[in-house]
């Protein structure tokens, strides 16, 4: 329950000011780089804790569909976020000038 509490307050502390920065870019872009980033974490994270071979043996395993399909909906959830930044930001900027 604890972990659930976090989780509302640091969305809630930083979930707009990550939107509306991600709400600059184009959304496909913050898509694929959302991916690269995540493919590459799981990498450096593979290399500090098992070292390169292991680390190369085993990154094939985040090429599953499972774990593509897993990566994807991150990505497409964090995609979402930037487009209700880009949308508030549109909103905001609509209302100054009325």
């Amino acid at each position: 329950m604890s972990g659930e509490i976090l989780s509302g307050v640091i969305g809630g502390l930083f979930g707009q000011l990550i939107s509306k920065f991600l709400g600059r870019f184009r959304l496909w872009k913050v898509f694929v780089i959302t991916i690269i980033f995540i493919y590459g974490a799981l990498f450096l994270l593979g290399l500090f804790l098992v070292g390169y071979k292991m680390t190369l043996l085993r990154f094939g395993q985040f090429f599953t569909l499972p774990a593509i399909l897993s990566f994807f909906a991150v990505a497409g959830f964090v995609t979402i976020a930037a487009f209700l930044g880009k949308t508030a930001m549109k909103n905001r900027e609509n209302s100054n000038t009325r």
